[in-house]
């Protein structure tokens, strides 16, 4: 187990500090208004689609937990189901497992940004008077 450490933001802070960032190590808190701005051993835990362990947040604590037994050596992965960023942005994922998304996004995110991508091209496909 590691806890997912370092200051609490809200979101819009988050946002003023990370806006021109390539990276940062936030980890979206369950109320969806702060992040925690990782800075201890768990923010380098690296996402999988097919991950070892798994994040829960209890009493506003995020905990990174094995959901397996772990080889020695083995590196520690769980999986990030980003939500949010920039639509242009697919956070590409290099997992290499059977079932890899090929993204770093949910399921759910990914199919989201599909129907709005898919709207946006009826949208201006609309305004150009055809």
């Amino acid at each position: 187990m590691a806890e997912y450490t370092g200051p609490r933001l809200t979101n819009s802070q988050a946002d003023d500090i990370y806006e021109h960032s390539p990276r940062t190590y936030l980890f979206g808190l369950v109320d969806g208004e702060h992040v925690v701005d990782g800075d201890g051993i768990a923010a380098f835990i690296n996402h999988s689609c097919e991950p070892n362990c798994e994040a829960d947040e209890i009493k506003g604590c995020v905990i990174i937990r094995a959901i397996r037994n772990i080889a020695p050596g083995e590196e520690l992965a769980y999986d990030y189901n980003l939500y949010d960023g920039d639509l242009d942005d697919p956070a590409p994922c290099f997992c290499g497992g059977r079932k890899c998304r090929g993204s770093m996004y949910s399921e759910k995110e990914l199919k989201r940004r599909r129907l709005l991508k898919k709207k946006k091209k009826i949208k201006g496909f609309h305004h150009k008077g055809h």
